[in-house]
């Protein structure tokens, strides 16, 4: 029977999330290798369980999530995506949507920074939202220099009031221990810069290579074009012109003896 990749953890940003994957490639925790059955979700689909799984296109592996819950419209905290639960009573009334708004901003100096985006979460959607909520979190892995990229997938649940008494990885004593190598894991749903450094733009495709020092390299003397030489832009004729036409009658001899009075003063 599959289980939860951790029983209860609160993840709260992608170094949490790194941390986990990090776990999974040590071998500590294990991963989703399929979908959980009726049984299975009912028993792990809870407050405060994590799940990893690998996105693949083949029978044997994953190619979403299911956890036979009805989830509303996606929301954005970085890095983190946020799903509510559809329960049988909200019915999708206008009342609804005004007890669940989407965002609540804060004015002022008292507007409180959250480390933790399911707080931030919390505090954008009112957090009075009795069902679960679904925390979703990707990043490619590169687990070797010349390997493929590999998409890894975090999935998480909880529910408001459990929050605060879930966990984090800093109270988890082998989570804890746990050295993150860099240059492995980049998010995959970032709207710009990389959780890792704060400098990488995740590809559209991880297969995309670039290359900019072939582009943006500034040119080398070996590169730069050279202008044409003048003989070669007027002829041979023009520079040694008793070399190019046969010296017949005086008309052509005061001729040569003008274009060589012409070259001597263009030499000088």
């Amino acid at each position: 029977m599959q289980q939860a990749t951790h029983p209860r953890l609160h993840v709260r940003d992608a170094r949490d999330a790194h941390v986990v994957f990090e776990a999974v490639r040590q071998g500590l925790l294990r991963p989703v290798i399929r979908r959980l059955n009726e049984v299975e979700r009912s028993m792990h689909v809870r407050s405060g369980s994590v799940f990893v799984w690998e996105e693949c296109d083949d029978e044997s592996g994953l190619k979403r999530w299911t956890d036979g819950r009805v989830w509303g419209q996606s929301r954005m905290r970085e890095p983190y995506l946020f799903y509510d639960e559809k329960l049988p009573s909200d019915g999708g009334s206008p009342e609804q949507s005004q007890r669940y708004p989407n965002f609540r901003f804060v004015e002022g100096p008292t507007r409180v920074v959250h480390t933790s985006s399911a707080l931030l979460h919390q505090d954008r959607s009112g957090g009075t939202h009795p069902g679960l909520i679904k925390q979703a979190y990707s990043a490619w892995v590169t687990l070797s220099p010349n390997a493929k990229p590999r998409k890894w997938h975090l999935t998480a649940y909880f529910t408001y009031s459990d929050l605060p008494s879930i966990p984090t990885i800093d109270r988890d004593p082998i989570l804890s221990k746990i050295t993150v190598p860099s240059g492995i894991y980049h998010g995959g749903k970032s709207r710009s810069k990389s959780e890792d450094d704060g400098v990488y733009n995740a590809p559209s495709s991880p297969n995309l290579a670039t290359h900019h020092t072939s582009v943006h390299a500034p040119p080398t003397r070996s590169s730069t074009p050279l202008l044409p030489s003048f003989q070669a832009t007027v002829g041979p004729y023009a520079l040694n012109p008793r070399s190019a036409y046969p010296q017949t009658g005086s008309r052509m001899s005061e001729d040569h003896r003008v274009i060589h009075m012409l070259n001597s003063r263009h030499v000088t």
